[in-house]
């Protein structure tokens, strides 16, 4: 009996304990994965980027309301029409991008999503221009029709901007920009000023520049300021650098950057107004570069690619006798008769951050020096003067 009872006992036990671990095992097959704070973050969704600003330039938005005065009158037309005007598929977010800065610039109303888009009076003003003047006139007003542009073409006294690192504060702490948009901002506003040939001043409506001699022989609208000194010491630096790449050493838009990234700091750094020709459609050596290089002050010299322009032009600075500072991104060749008498401060081409950093003081240090030693400096004329009296 009692043999029995323990049996009995035991299959009991053993059948609670199956029954006890089945049940955990379901629980351990329905339990849910615990939801990290990393995965509540990735399922969040991005925050919205508030851009007060249209994100296509002055010249793409105008192409639209052209577009609707050559193929459709000047009628109301329907975006999915438009687009194709304007070489664009209609359901893109480029054409919605156009769309909408026609619209902020005031030259239109309606988007890519409604019915129609509409010339305004401005846009209709435009696209009818019965002059130059009169176009020029209506696009300015046009830019000015964003309030961001118009405010930091104020604030800055012209299209001039600070480094990046400068610029980042002011647009945020002052005008309460995104720092995400910041680099975009900066590259429309320079575009757009760009395309109105707006350097320095405020253009206001009626007003293209300032009007300020800053070469003898050169007006304003022939050359473009880039770099600004913290005080103004009345120097100008003239900059001698290709207009564009020729070689696939380069991508394209590296002159560009070694301009804003490098010269134009180091300049500044330097205590110089910064300024360099107005590229004009071409690479032929008009009057305002031959001004500037009889004009300035000192003139800094790129001598990457031996464009030959840029040589031709630093023969025409040396014969004066003037202060030049000479630098080249390292790896180009030697120019023998040059690297023998004069100092070349090189940079490095890969324009990183780390290596703009190294570099800049070097190249402030260089353009600097070029000029403190101006008199005292070996030119290249005085070496070729002392050799012939010695010959």
């Amino acid at each position: 009996m009692t043999a029995q009872r323990d049996d009995a006992g035991a299959t009991e036990i053993a059948t609670a304990m199956n029954g006890t671990a089945k049940r955990a095992t379901k629980k351990t097959l329905v339990r849910k994965p615990k939801t990290t704070k990393s995965d509540s973050t990735k399922s969040a969704k991005p925050k919205r980027v508030d851009r007060p600003y249209p994100r296509a330039t002055l010249e793409e938005a105008i192409a639209i309301p052209i577009a609707i005065r050559q193929k459709n009158g000047g009628n109301p037309w329907r975006p999915a029409d438009v687009a194709p005007a304007v070489g664009l598929s209609h359901k893109t977010n480029l054409f919605y991008y156009q769309a909408a800065a026609a619209r902020d610039f005031g030259l239109t109303n309606g988007t890519r999503d409604t019915a129609e888009i509409a010339l305004t009076d401005l846009g209709r003003r435009l696209a009818y221009a019965e002059t130059q003047a009169e176009e020029d006139e209506t696009r300015r007003q046009a830019f000015f029709n964003v309030p961001l542009f118009k405010s930091v073409l104020e604030y800055y006294n012209g299209s001039t901007l600070p480094e990046m690192k400068y610029l980042k504060n002011t647009l945020e702490g002052k005008f309460g920009l995104d720092p995400q948009v910041h680099e975009e901002f900066a590259d429309l506003f320079r575009k757009n000023c760009e395309y109105l040939k707006i350097s320095e001043g405020i253009a206001s409506p009626g007003t293209l520049t300032k009007s300020t001699t800053v070469l003898k022989h050169v007006s304003s609208s022939d050359f473009v300021t880039v770099a600004e000194p913290e005080t103004d010491t009345s120097l100008l630096c003239f900059v001698a650098m290709p207009f564009s790449e020729k070689s696939s050493d380069y991508a394209e838009g590296f002159f560009t950057e070694v301009l804003r990234q490098l010269i134009a700091p180091a300049g500044r750094n330097a205590g110089f107004r910064v300024v360099t020709a107005r590229k004009q459609g071409s690479d032929v050596i008009h009057s305002t570069i031959v001004n500037g290089l009889l004009d300035a002050d000192l003139v800094v010299v790129d001598l990457t690619e031996h464009n030959p322009n840029v040589l031709f032009e630093l023969g025409f600075r040396m014969r004066e006798d003037k202060p030049v500072a000479l630098i080249r991104a390292s790896g180009t060749p030697a120019i023998f008769d040059v690297d023998n008498m004069l100092r070349v401060e090189e940079y490095n081409p890969c324009l990183w951050p780390s290596t703009v950093e190294a570099d800049l003081p070097k190249l402030t240090a260089h353009i600097k020096g070029a000029w403190d030693n101006r008199d005292s400096a070996q030119t290249y004329m005085k070496i070729l003067r002392d050799k012939r009296s010695t010959t």
